[in-house]
């Protein structure tokens, strides 16, 4: 099932670029690579009395690909969470913005995103607890324009988790990921 994952994520980035071309057909179109680094925070609750809450602050990187036109901005994105006492913790999704242009400088930005969030971590009674389940969110920011090629990104983002891990009768809960990000933003004109 990873695998199968893994495939389709593939398959969707290398095409973006490609279908990006389809996007729009005006002169403000623009095929996107972006890295952006996050600084997140993230809670686990559990209904063992041994434990309520664990909370967790972290730094992550990202990729991100998609198309933007004067008013729109799509994004395939990639995140790795490296949380502590986690095996494994990163989310494939898609993102939708709408872009306010009110500068020559910048814009604002309100969005939504999708996807799935893949994680893994050993708890306190040697039990792996894993979660493959879809989260839903938003983000909202400012993109400031650098060069006709180059955006920053300054942005925050709330990826909903809502889900829930249960063995040998104990209930884990994945809570909300918040988020607040930069990111540099490579522009190609599309033809």
């Amino acid at each position: 099932m990873k695998n199968l994952k893994k495939i389709i994520l593939a398959t969707f980035l290398a095409t973006t670029s490609i279908s990006a071309q389809n996007f729009s057909n005006n002169d403000n179109s623009y095929s996107l690579v972006a890295f952006e680094t996050a600084y997140s925070s993230f809670n686990i609750e559990n209904d063992d009395s041994t434990v309520l809450v664990d909370s967790y602050k972290f730094a992550s990187p990202s990729i991100k690909i998609g198309a933007q036109t004067e008013e729109y901005r799509i994004f395939l994105s990639a995140r790795y969470h490296p949380i502590s006492d986690f095996d494994y913790a990163y989310t494939l999704g898609g993102e939708f913005q709408y872009l306010f242009n009110f500068s020559k400088y910048a814009n604002f930005y309100l969005g939504v995103s999708t996807g799935v969030a893949e994680m893994s971590f050993i708890d306190k009674k040697d039990v792996i607890r894993t979660i493959s389940d879809p989260y839903y969110g938003g983000d909202i920011g400012f993109n400031i324009y650098l060069k006709e090629s180059i955006d920053i990104e300054l942005g925050a983002r709330v990826m909903s988790l809502n889900a829930k891990n249960i063995q040998d009768d104990v209930t884990y809960s994945f809570d909300n990921i918040v988020s607040g990000y930069i990111s540099i933003i490579f522009k190609y004109q599309m033809d």
